[in-house]
């Protein structure tokens, strides 16, 4: 793991803008990610440079040369080149002649926190044996991967991301994250550490025994480590509200765990439900014991002990109490 250094590239800058993300600048937004991701590998000890840490102008041939003179251009040297875009998925493109395991080490980690995640890389049209992206065209050696972000004005989802980005370099590289502990970096308060992992300010000062709001750079909390979550699908003619009935949990607990704008829900839409107790089901129609059991991850005989039950027939209407899994 030693051997390891990352360079951290915040494209865009000065006169190079790049789009327009709700009338914010991408290489804003891209210098803030950056400067949060150095952040974030600076806590776990890895060396680590930032092509740029303010706004400026960085052609591309300078640009290449500042990336290269940082470590120089050799295996051990990670390049994580940052954009921002309005698509609803991560866009991770590594380079042809690149060993494809850390993007897909990356991607894994980002689907775990259940995000859409597009990895592969791209060839330059008129010469299809050379990468499409100039900085993957440029470097010879170093492992590069360029990374879209998408687009989210709230910026603990984007930070929630560049978390597991950072950790899973870390345990590619051979660091071991510790997963109920969470380091303090600059900027943090307990409301966006506490928001991060679904959890209130008091469930986290409670947990950590803090008598005030301050944190410090550096200190190790303790976090509640979530339970595993309920997929659920959306049906025909169901809503927000009924979906929230039928696992008892109130509508605005389910929209802040889903990170919703609105109460809007579409046929298919995945909702994820927390699973903090047991909780009550009352059987629908059509439904059966076999697929209750599949909704919470729990076995039908699970169900059929709890409730007390003769055999796996149920009818509509009835109460089930479900045991909690973690």
């Amino acid at each position: 793991m030693n051997n390891y250094k990352v360079v951290i590239d915040a494209f865009h800058g000065g006169d190079d803008v790049g789009c327009l993300l709700s009338n914010i600048p991408e290489k804003n937004i891209t210098l803030e990610l950056s400067k949060y991701m150095y952040q974030k590998f600076l806590s776990l000890n890895i060396p680590v440079s930032l092509v740029r840490n303010q706004d400026v102008t960085i052609p591309l041939k300078d640009r290449i040369q500042k990336i290269t003179e940082l470590y120089g251009d050799h295996k051990y040297v990670i390049l994580i080149s940052n954009h921002v875009g309005i698509q609803k998925n991560y866009e991770i493109v590594y380079g042809i002649q690149n060993n494809p395991q850390l993007s897909y080490h990356i991607t894994s980690s980002l689907l775990q926190e259940k995000e859409n995640v597009a990895c592969y890389f791209k060839r330059w049209g008129i010469h299809p044996n050379l990468d499409y992206y100039k900085i993957h065209r440029k470097i010879a050696n170093m492992q590069v991967l360029k990374i879209t972000h998408p687009f989210h004005q709230n910026r603990g989802y984007l930070d929630k991301g560049v978390d597991a980005i950072v950790n899973a370099v870390y345990t590619f590289i051979g660091g071991k994250v510790e997963q109920n502990l969470y380091e303090v970096v600059k900027g943090d308060t307990l409301w966006n550490v506490a928001s991060k992992f679904h959890l209130s300010v008091d469930e986290l000062k409670m947990l950590n025994g803090f008598k005030n709001n301050l944190l410090r750079t550096g200190d190790k909390i303790k976090i509640k480590q979530e339970q595993k979550d309920i997929c659920y699908t959306v049906g025909m003619g169901e809503n927000l509200y009924q979906i929230g009935q039928k696992f008892h949990i109130g509508i605005e607990e389910l929209m802040y765990y889903n990170h919703k704008k609105s109460n809007l829900v579409k046929v298919g839409e995945i909702i994820y439900i927390p699973k903090k107790n047991d909780v009550r089901h009352t059987v629908q129609e059509g439904e059966n014991l076999y697929q209750i059991a599949g909704i919470y991850h729990v076995d039908v005989d699970t169900i059929v002990q709890k409730n007390g039950l003769n055999d796996t027939q149920v009818t509509v209407g009835k109460k089930l109490l479900i045991e909690k899994t973690s």
